[in-house]
């Protein structure tokens, strides 16, 4: 019976060299695939538990400056309920003082703006640090 090229193993002038060489090319490449693998598996859990991390501090901290806001306008109202008269006009001087801003913005010239809004500005952020600090 004739052999063919097909019947035999692939081999090279020098006698069946390449064989085990294609096999140790081959374990090396899944030896890398497999530690690629591992390192993109491992990336990814760390990514995922820092992103985690993250939503968790962010929760923590929505969940404190909420409840200060809360506390502070819990504040702002039974200040206004025990003081309806003072809550009156600081409403009052808040409302001259955003009107002046606003006039000063279309009206008249950055110097007769800043003679009077910086005053009124002045006087009910003063008022309002004495008020609720």
């Amino acid at each position: 019976m004739d052999t063919t090229t097909h019947d035999r193993p692939n081999q090279t002038s020098h006698g069946g060299g390449a064989s085990p060489l294609v096999h140790d090319i081959n374990a090396a490449a899944d030896k890398t695939a497999s530690a690629i693998h591992s390192a993109s598996r491992q990336i990814s859990d760390t990514a995922t538990e820092t992103v985690n991390q993250a939503k968790q501090k962010a929760s923590e901290l929505y969940d404190q400056v909420n409840k200060s806001v809360n506390e502070q306008y819990n504040r702002a109202v039974d200040y206004s309920r025990e003081n309806p008269g003072k809550t009156t006009l600081i409403a009052f001087g808040i409302g001259i003082g955003v009107g002046a801003l606003l006039l000063g913005n279309f009206r008249s010239s950055r110097g007769r703006r800043n003679r009077v809004v910086e005053p009124v500005v002045h006087a009910l952020s003063t008022l309002a640090t004495e008020l609720f600090g």
